[in-house]
């Protein structure tokens, strides 16, 4: 992790998202997690790409039909709502820190037609409010890096799963540690996007361990989801300036300086996308 971790508390996280949940929703068809392009020409929209990372992780879950699912970082509740319509899953809940995602997020279910199997609700991941052994199999989705204390949510987790379920997580990490010469234009933009501390790709296993669960898999997908998922992002943003600039707080004539910038420190950083399952014994 980096060495001096901002002062963001889950209030700023929620304000953060409260502000950004609606312009990011519109710019990706409802996908705020990043997208998957295992063949970086292949032409995928954004949509196509967010659904096949879904795909992808749902797949690790395992068998859930007839389970319960706890969803931590679930959004605007796509992926949670995918989840439900791909499998007779018993019910999905889904946490988030944002109250204007929970409203999002249960409004789709009720579109979607599966509110009866799929509900949010407001919850801090590093104070979950459920009892010991609630869940079969959990689902953290790139939400991780926003803690100031990674390692409480994931026992958290680990207390809330079942003895035997599963956990899935898609978390975005550092390979390397921040160079010298960015650290002070990445403490800018971590700050601007509630960032208090990125894990290292290195120290993933460790922080599984120590909340007591196994892991089963880790694979980092860096390379298939960071940089096009990026250019996707700057695309949305150069394409509504003035709607990223009020969502960020940022005055419009400066907003493509920030986009540039960004930019630079997103090719300077070496960044990872992890996707991992891990299982609590028993």
């Amino acid at each position: 992790m980096t060495d001096t971790p901002r002062n963001i508390t889950p209030d700023h996280v929620a304000d953060h998202y409260d502000r950004l949940t609606d312009v990011l929703d519109e710019a990706s068809e409802g996908n705020l997690h990043f997208g998957y392009w295992p063949a970086p020409h292949d032409g995928s929209s954004v949509e196509v790409a967010a659904a096949r990372l879904a795909d992808h992780v749902i797949h690790k879950l395992g068998e859930v039909a007839g389970r319960r699912v706890l969803n931590v970082g679930c959004d605007s509740g796509k992926p949670a709502v995918r989840l439900a319509l791909a499998t007779p899953v018993d019910e999905v809940v889904g946490v988030t820190i944002s109250p204007v995602q929970v409203d999002r997020a249960t409004a789709r279910a009720e579109r979607e037609g599966v509110a009866d199997r799929v509900r949010f609700q407001r919850a801090d991941a590093m104070q979950l409010p459920f009892p010991d052994d609630s869940f079969d199999a959990v689902w953290v989705v790139e939400c991780l890096f926003h803690l100031h204390s990674p390692a409480q949510a994931l026992g958290e987790i680990a207390r809330v799963l079942r003895p035997g379920g599963r956990l899935a997580v898609m978390d975005i990490v550092l390979r390397e540690p921040i160079a010298a010469q960015e650290r002070e234009a990445y403490e800018r933009a971590a700050s601007m996007f509630a960032i208090p501390d990125h894990i290292e790709l290195a120290e993933y296993p460790r922080l599984i361990s120590g909340a007591g669960l196994r892991l089963e898999e880790l694979a980092d997908l860096g390379d298939d989801i960071i940089g096009p998922s990026h250019q996707a992002l700057e695309a949305a943003a150069l394409a509504k300036p003035d709607a990223f600039a009020a969502a960020f707080g940022v005055k419009s004539d400066q907003f493509d300086g920030h986009v540039a910038e960004f930019k630079r420190i997103g090719a300077a950083l070496d960044l990872g996308y992890v996707v991992l399952t891990a299982r609590r014994p028993g």
